[in-house]
Formats: structure tokens, sequence, C-alpha cells
């Protein structure tokens, strides 16, 4: 991915097709904070391993999943959770 506006497009594209998902989720799983949503860690996990596919891509090491998980707390509660999410994501392919 070329650039920040690209990565953060396709990383809400692999968001939004794993948040297609969350009716076939419904369990509750471990996650870091205890239990949680099945779709959430799902979610999670997807925009983990496209980040570190990108950062492969760029020549990059592997992203720790507590980036992703960061990310994921920073857009927590803003109004475009989604692309929030993503373009924080999109700032790790890069970095």
């Amino acid at each position: 991915m070329s650039n920040l506006r690209e990565s953060t497009d396709a990383l809400l594209a692999a968001l939004t097709a794993a948040q297609e998902q969350r009716g076939q989720r419904p369990n509750l799983v471990g996650g870091p904070d205890g239990p949680e949503c099945e779709w959430a860690a799902f979610e999670r996990a997807t925009m983990h391993k496209t980040v570190n596919a990108a950062r492969s891509e760029n020549g990059l090491p592997p992203a720790p999943i507590e980036a992703i998980i960061n990310a994921e707390l920073q857009a927590v509660g803003h109004s475009d959770y989604s692309r929030k999410f993503a373009y924080l994501c999109a700032e790790l392919v890069s970095q």
C-alpha cells in the first residue's frame, strides 16, 4: 500500500468485511481485558493480519497485537469508529 489514504481504505474494507460477519460470531471469548464478544476478537485479529500483510509488503517486521489493541482503544467512542480504527492501523503499516 503506497500511501496513508490507500492503506486506510484497504484496512477499512477489511474491517467492514469482518463486521459483516458479526452475526456468525455470537459467543463470548477471552479478550485482552477479560470476556468479550467473539466478533470483536475476530475483527481485531482481521486488522492484525491485514496490517502485518501490508507491513510485510513494505519490508517491515510484524506489528505486535498490542499495537492493534492500542489503535482500537483510541478509536472506541469516536463518531466514525471504523474509519478511525482503520486510519490508526494504516499508520502502523508505514512505521
